[in-house]
């Protein structure tokens, strides 16, 4: 007898798919399993540690009973192990503690374990919040990028500060605000970096980097920063600009300027050559400010740049050149820009350089120097003083940049040179030149 054995068909393997209802933070789950011919609609759900199951073969059946048990969840309506007396007591407490906070107690149980996971030993949750109110920004105080810049820049409009500082913040920063529409709380120090990475000329970037810095210090008083910490700003790295030597003119080209100017530009080399006072403080100087007794121009605390009183002493060569200009009161110039002067010492070098070449046609044209008069000043004047405290406290820079720029520049002799130029070549008288009454005086001063 010859029995055939054949093997058992093996069942179809169940495919299955899931999907899920929820309700609130509760979610229940539907198992769709493919069985042959057959689908069967499992839905799964848990109460406390205890997993529940419920068949169905009709899918809207399945997903109506989902919803209506995760609402119950949601709802606490669903029994589930029993209680002990504590836990009962516990549960009441907690729900009465919970007061009008709209929020399932075992969500707010998930959060503070949650939290008290992630702060562990390093302190309690009531100290983290403490922590958080001291040094976040009232909601009344948030401001935006866009926001700082416009107040920054009215704040320097109302402080006096010149109108060629506002008009740098009003570009720069105005331009920095429109690359960053956020709180100015959630910028970072990357952010920022990359931004003036796309500036090109590193001293134009270092221009807007300081003025970034000064606007976040701004913020930080103003409490739309936090006080207790450095800004993002801070830590921006400054970019390294190789120190240019500075240029100075010789006695030989300030005469040739000084002959081929007239007016308004004729003055302005005169007080720039013989004074070192910086162009935006020139347009804010007045005759007033003059003291013919005492033979010094004083300057006061609203003109200066560092807003600091600077005496600045009146050399023989510059009474004579200027006395032509010489009033009683007003403005010294009539520009409103620096701008205006610089185009005016512009056009002197042009004239200068067509005066030379009518001469002698192979000379070199007399190109200007930029910041040319006041380095010449302070050359001319650390060497004829060798003094190098007297002369930062004249033009307002500290006594070792002076020092580091300006000694051993020129000579003496050269210096001597400089302070008798007088116009149509005449030749200072010897007791004048050195200027022992004006270095006396400084000194007294």
């Amino acid at each position: 007898m010859v029995t055939n054995h054949l093997p058992k068909r093996r069942p179809e393997r169940e495919e299955s798919t899931v999907s899920v209802v929820r309700a609130g933070s509760v979610t229940v789950k539907i198992y769709t399993m493919q069985h042959g011919n057959r689908v069967r609609y499992t839905v799964s759900w848990h109460i406390g540690p205890k997993r529940h199951r419920k068949h169905f073969s009709c899918p809207q059946r399945a997903r109506k009973f989902a919803k209506e048990r995760a609402e119950e969840l949601a709802a606490g309506q669903v029994h589930g192990p029993q209680f002990s007396t504590a836990q009962a007591q516990d549960t009441k407490e907690a729900l009465r503690r919970l007061g009008g906070v709209d929020m399932p107690l075992h969500v707010v149980a998930g959060e503070y374990a949650d939290l008290k996971r992630t702060i562990g030993e390093r302190g309690t949750l009531r100290q983290a919040v403490e922590f958080y109110l001291h040094n976040s920004i009232r909601p009344d105080m948030e401001r935006t990028v866009s926001q700082v810049v416009e107040e920054f820049t009215a704040s320097r409009r109302a402080n006096g500060c010149c109108q060629l500082y506002i008009d740098d913040c009003r570009l720069r920063l105005g331009a920095f605000g429109r690359a960053f529409a956020m709180p100015i709380t959630h910028l970072l120090t990357t952010d920022m970096e990359k931004w003036l990475g796309r500036i090109a000329g590193l001293t134009s970037r270092n221009d807007a980097r300081r003025l970034i810095i000064t606007m976040f210090n701004w913020a930080r008083r103003r409490g739309y920063l936090p006080r207790d910490r450095e800004t993002e700003a801070k830590w921006l790295e400054k970019p390294r600009i190789k120190p240019k030597p500075i240029a100075i003119f010789t006695p030989g080209e300030m005469r040739e300027l000084l002959e081929a100017s007239e007016g308004q530009a004729r003055l302005g080399l005169v007080l720039g050559a013989f004074t070192g006072i910086r162009s935006a403080e020139l347009l804010r100087l007045r005759w007033e400010n003059f003291n013919w007794e005492e033979g010094v121009i004083d300057l006061g605390v609203d003109q200066t740049k560092t807003a600091s009183r600077r005496l600045v002493p009146i050399h023989e060569a510059l009474k004579t050149w200027i006395k032509p200009f010489v009033k009683e009161s007003g403005l010294v110039f009539n520009y409103s820009l620096p701008v205006c002067l610089a185009e005016a010492f512009g056009t002197a070098a042009k004239k200068a350089t067509k005066a030379r070449q009518k001469l002698d046609p192979d000379a070199p044209p007399l190109r200007w120097k930029i910041n040319g008069l006041r380095h010449s000043y302070a050359s001319y004047r650390v060497a004829e003083t060798e003094d190098v405290a007297q002369v930062s406290l004249e033009m307002g820079n500290s006594p070792q940049k002076i020092f580091s720029n300006y000694r051993k520049v020129v000579t003496k002799a050269r210096a001597m040179e400089w302070f008798s130029i007088l116009p149509g070549g005449e030749v200072m008288p010897p007791s004048n030149q050195d200027g022992a009454k004006i270095i006396e005086f400084r000194s007294v001063a």
